[in-house]
């Protein structure tokens, strides 16, 4: 006759069931948010920048996550409106995520940084260039200098390189804590490198306006050179009025206005346009081939200095929670790891988590943004 087993050799297979379901069992996601605009006038800004983010999450992700578990990406649209930005940031918040991604625009950026701040929230800026935000101890990091780097270094350009002596500006007030940052900065130092402003023009894209009356006003004082720091879409409409009543005055953008939407939208307005850039679309490195192949198989178009931007961004918050998920002390885990090894070189951060990157100039050619300088 069969004794019965102890009740603790009958538990055994249950009790190893249970420890095997446990060891196997997902663990809890690695929650990070991205914050942009996907929808609207400045859509080409935003879901560049969003697409940057999925393609290192989705990278890492394949590699096992960070610290043995997975992450998840929140994406929040903020319609380049400051209270939907906070709206945004505060779901973000009651999500649960370690961090945002974003915003991409520094208007939206200098408003939203304070909640952040009180949330206890790291933001790591996309492209958000703004000097409001410098040397501020504050909830916030970026992987990309300022907009008084960018400004003058296209101002000293455009006078010591190429010559010109009138400048004529036109910039966007719906994104004025970049746009005029940027044109302060280039006006400066055109003037101090012996050039002349001969108009200064702000306009609100977020309504109507008369394109063609601004652009005769932007012509009337007779200027060599027209600088427009506003978004793709405005930029080519500029264009298109510019060259309509002038084929050959120069024409420039800054950064922002220098996206894929603004060849396919400018056409033969936007050609031989200068503009300065955040990156170098000409890199053969292999850490950008591989980057940029990855990106034009998955997402079908090029890039550009968002995409680039956000990933180096995306995988600068990667390598800190690969160290420590957790929110605490994150921004402290960012800066000790700096400088940090960027698709195209590495990224300078100093103790406030603003970054240092090259500049190159570009010319708009057959369609195309090239590296001229």
């Amino acid at each position: 006759m069969n004794q019965p087993r102890p009740v603790l050799l009958r538990l055994l297979p249950v009790v190893l069931l249970a420890v095997l379901l446990v060891a196997c069992a997902e663990k809890e996601p690695v929650r990070i948010g991205f914050m942009g605009g996907v929808s609207g006038r400045f859509a080409d800004l935003g879901t560049t920048g969003r697409n940057g983010v999925m393609l290192a999450v989705e990278w890492r992700n394949e590699r096992g996550g960070v610290a043995g578990r997975k992450i998840t990406l929140s994406i929040k649209d903020d319609q380049q409106d400051p209270e939907k930005a906070r709206q945004a940031l505060k779901e973000l918040v009651a999500e649960g995520v370690t961090a945002v991604l974003g915003p991409m625009t520094s208007s939206i950026a200098a408003a939203i940084v304070p909640e952040a701040d009180r949330a206890g929230m790291l933001l790591v800026g996309g492209t958000v260039t703004t000097s409001g935000l410098t040397g501020k101890d504050d909830n916030f990091v970026r992987t990309i200098s300022t907009t008084s780097e960018y400004g003058s270094h296209a101002a000293r350009s455009y006078r010591q390189h190429y010559g010109y002596k009138r400048a004529a500006l036109i910039y966007d007030l719906a994104n004025r804590d970049y746009t005029e940052n940027w044109a302060n900065e280039f006006s400066r130092t055109f003037i101090s490198e012996g050039g002349k402003i001969v108009k200064s023009q702000g306009f609100d894209s977020r309504t109507e306006k008369d394109y063609a009356a601004l652009a005769a006003q932007l012509l009337q004082s007779k200027p060599d050179l027209v600088v427009i720091a506003a978004n793709s879409v405005d930029g080519a409409l500029f264009a298109q009025k510019l060259r309509q009543r002038d084929v050959h005055v120069r024409l420039a953008g800054s950064a922002w206005t220098g996206t894929q939407r603004l060849m396919e939208l400018g056409g033969a307005a936007v050609e031989g346009m200068l503009i300065e850039q955040y990156y170098n679309q000409d890199d053969s490195s292999e850490s950008y081939r591989r980057f940029r192949e990855a990106y034009l198989k998955r997402f079908g178009y090029e890039p550009g200095f968002a995409g680039v931007v956000a990933f180096d961004a995306a995988n600068m918050l990667l390598d800190a929670l690969a160290e420590n998920p957790d929110r605490k002390g994150l921004k402290e885990r960012i800066l000790k790891r700096a400088p940090f090894k960027g698709v195209q070189g590495d990224i300078a951060i100093d103790a406030y988590g603003d970054a240092q990157r090259p500049i190159t100039m570009t010319e708009v050619r057959d369609g195309k943004i090239i590296v001229v300088r």
